[in-house]
């Protein structure tokens, strides 16, 4: 499933925005072929229904739902689609009112072919919650939702296990929030930690321009913890001595430096965070990690950035740097050296707020499309 989902968020990306602002175009290339990767047939009266519609009696008038799923001729969950390009904002009352007319379906689905927004009834019974429990925007998100789509595929759709799955994200997420929360240095903790480090005054510029590098640190020193602990458990309970894992994964000091550069670039109104991997350093949004508005490639002989901005946005900005094409929705500007990244400043505050308005379903002005570094 895993790759037939990478194919599809290919076909997405290719055909986004050939669809802009027709939505019988959405549903047939963008919405649609996910259902059928999921097992769907939506050619099969018995397991969906296009334009469904219920009674809601003489004195209201409802319009019918794009779709209703079924199981044993019972709607299970409901599709209301909106045309690529279009803000699903204030679109989930009319999914709400077939929500509540059909107490056994559990899910209900808004989207644009782009975003999706998964809604069930986890606050109030047969009331479909006001924020969704899973949402995924193809053309940002590093991954789908892998886990959440396996639950939703046709051979595996049991209403109990979805909500038992929309449960626990709801409380990960509330967990995630507080923990975010009560992990957030304070001014006197990021001042203590840099000390030694930091040759400046440690003014409160300075302490903000720290925050969210200790705040990586911190998270980087957990995981390192919590990994000497099961390196040292299964060391006890093994006969025989073990080799010591390797992480690959080595976030080097050109790396932070250039991270605190960004910041700096950014300021405090645009708070962000960091994640290294195999293939490149991202630099997403503090409050969602695979919002990714910057991919650095340091540590080599020309270092480069990408960002998803069109190239044509990206060019005027860009200081006669380099600026080529790597992928569909994305943008890579070259750099003679990781200290020019001090001249992508406005590149980097538009990748950061397109990226930032689209996470809301508000995006500024269309762009096309997003991927994946390879």
């Amino acid at each position: 499933m895993r790759e037939a989902l990478g194919s599809y968020v290919n076909r997405v990306r290719e055909l986004a925005e050939h669809v802009k602002g027709n939505e019988q175009a959405t549903k047939q290339s963008l919405i649609g072929p996910l259902f059928t990767l999921l097992g769907y047939d939506l050619t099969d009266p018995r397991q969906c229904i296009p334009e469904y519609r219920v009674d809601f009696g003489k004195e209201r008038s409802v319009k019918p739902i794009d779709w209703a799923f079924l199981q044993s001729s019972r709607p299970i969950f409901f599709v209301e689609a909106k045309e690529a390009g279009r803000k699903l904002a204030g679109f989930d009352e009319q999914l709400a009112d077939y929500f509540a007319k059909a107490p056994e379906a559990k899910l209900g689905i808004l989207t644009n072919g782009i975003q999706w927004r998964f809604f069930t009834d986890m606050v109030n019974e047969n009331v479909m919650d006001k924020e969704p429990f899973v949402q995924w925007d193809v053309l940002i998100d590093e991954q789908p939702p892998l886990d959440f789509l396996t639950v939703l595929q046709r051979s595996e759709y049991n209403s109990g296990l979805l909500r038992t799955f929309a449960q626990r994200t709801r409380q990960q997420n509330l967990l995630v929030q507080e923990l975010a929360r009560l992990l957030e240095p304070a001014p006197e903790f990021t001042k203590l930690a840099v000390a030694r480090i930091e040759t400046r005054n440690l003014t409160t510029a300075v302490v903000e321009s720290w925050k969210p590098i200790v705040a990586n640190a911190i998270n980087e020193w957990a995981k390192q913890r919590a990994l000497a602990s099961v390196l040292e458990t299964q060391s006890r309970i093994s006969a025989l001595p073990e080799e010591p894992q390797v992480n690959r994964v080595e976030t080097t000091q050109e790396e932070l430096n250039a991270f605190a550069t960004v910041q700096r670039l950014l300021g405090t109104e645009r708070p962000i965070a960091y994640e290294d991997s195999v293939s490149y350093f991202k630099i997403h949004l503090h409050e969602r990690r695979t919002a990714v508005f910057c991919r650095l490639l340091a540590g080599r002989k020309k270092p480069c950035v990408w960002v998803p901005l069109p190239s044509e946005r990206v060019l005027p900005m860009a200081a006669s740097l380099p600026v080529t094409v790597p992928q569909l929705g994305w943008s890579c500007i070259t750099m003679d050296s990781i200290d020019e990244l001090d001249k992508l400043g406005d590149i980097l505050r538009a990748s950061h707020d397109h990226v930032k308005s689209a996470l809301r379903g508000k995006a500024a002005e269309p762009i096309d499309g997003g991927g994946t570094a390879v």
